[in-house]
């Protein structure tokens, strides 16, 4: 269950972009966390009948989360922390 921590610290706000979006990040989050918190689930989309990829282990092992990122493809979205100015594509907003 999800929870809203009130007093939680948060690092220098700014922006990626995002399949061409503006989205707001907070400096020491990863770009994984930054989707998920903007409510950007689905990270690659696949031909039916199979869902979308979406977040799994959080930690670099399933490879599910991959994005490109300033035109790198194949970029895990948990393991590479959001930079001011970043630009990620996810292959759903293709």
């Amino acid at each position: 269950m999800a929870r809203y921590l009130p007093n939680a610290k948060r690092g220098i706000i700014f922006n990626i972009e995002v399949d061409g979006k503006k989205i707001i990040a907070h400096e020491g989050e990863t770009v994984a966390t930054v989707l998920m918190a903007a409510g950007i689930r689905s990270f690659a989309g696949h031909a039916e009948p199979y869902a979308p990829s979406r977040l799994f282990c959080g930690m670099g092992t399933c490879q599910q989360c991959l994005v490109t990122i300033n035109d790198l493809p194949n970029c895990q979205a948990c393991r590479i922390f959001a930079r001011p100015g970043m630009k990620v594509v996810t292959s759903d907003g293709r």
